[in-house]
């Protein structure tokens, strides 16, 4: 009897060690459960949850589906297939027409590389100054520390003003207002409050309340509370997003032009599409010097703020 007895604990321990135990840990595992209280710290260390599991099988799916994705993309017959406009635009690339970059010769000033940077900029720059305006009264009325839970009205908005690309609400308002510079103004000017709005909204919800408590105190009203105690708090940190915004929209009304938005993308687009090279690179190198001194401006002005 005792020998049977005997034999019943060890299936017993058995069973409870290696499928059990085993079982009941994966069970945890799987669905982020752990011991709330451990015998010692090697207990605690032997129930840490393995979230790396979950990681590395994330891994591995965005891999397989980037392998998945280009099995049928063949890269070398597209490169061989055009060999000779790749060894044209590098042509181009080392002999840029400098006659279309600074305009004499058979091309005007109107027609000239630096003309349509100046357009370029003008576009950025007055539609970034538009948005900016526009942003404010979007920004305060997303902050949950300013107007509380009906925030969420404002933030919907931005949300929506932020679904569609530049360069397809491009092609939406070309049809409405029609091709030119203009049509870039208006993209960049609505386009941009989505993303100054919200950047707006989050920096007023991180402000100090002790300014906002000592104008309370004081019954000052709502209007004097944001002029002396949340201005002054936001008011560098504004005028970084807006540089920001600035440095994107330059590259963005740099590509509106390919869909007809005015700026350097239209003449870029053209040039690419007759094989013009040599007035391609001028276009290239064109941007190129626009927003690497735009990124310096930006990012010197950015440093001074903070």
């Amino acid at each position: 009897m005792e020998n049977k007895r005997n034999i019943l604990v060890i299936i017993s321990d058995f069973f409870e060690k290696y499928i059990i135990n085993p079982l009941n840990k994966f069970w945890n595992i799987i669905t982020f459960k752990s011991k709330k209280t451990f015998d010692d710290p090697s207990d605690a260390y032997h129930h840490r949850p393995l979230y790396w599991i979950y990681t590395l099988l994330l891994i591995i799916v965005i891999f397989g589906c980037l392998i998945y994705s280009c099995i049928d993309v063949d890269f070398m017959g597209h490169i061989s297939s055009s060999p000779s406009n790749i060894k044209m635009l590098f042509k181009g690339l080392a002999h840029p027409d400098w006659s279309l970059f600074f305009g004499y010769g058979s091309f005007n000033f109107s027609e000239s590389t630096i003309y349509q940077i100046i357009e370029t900029l003008a576009i950025a720059f007055i539609g970034t100054s538009i948005s900016s305006i526009l942003s404010l009264p979007f920004g305060f009325l997303a902050s949950r520390k300013i107007v509380g839970k009906w925030a969420f009205i404002s933030e919907f908005l931005l949300i929506i003003i932020r679904t569609f690309p530049e360069l397809l609400f491009g092609l939406i308002i070309i049809k409405v207002v029609g091709f030119g510079a203009f049509t870039g103004v208006v993209v960049l000017s609505i386009h941009s409050i989505g993303m100054i709005g919200k950047m707006f909204a989050e920096q007023l919800d991180v402000i100090s309340n002790e300014p906002l408590e000592a104008l309370d105190a004081c019954g000052a009203s709502g209007l004097v509370r944001i002029k002396n105690g949340v201005i002054p708090q936001v008011a560098p940190n504004f005028l970084s997003v807006i540089l920001y915004r600035f440095d994107l929209n330059v590259r963005t009304a740099s590509l509106l032009g390919v869909v007809g938005a005015g700026g350097i993308g239209y003449s870029l687009w053209v040039y690419s599409a007759f094989n013009s090279w040599s007035q391609e690179a001028s276009m290239i190198y064109g941007i190129i010097i626009m927003i690497v001194l735009i990124d310096i401006l930006s990012s010197y002005l950015r440093k001074k703020l903070i």
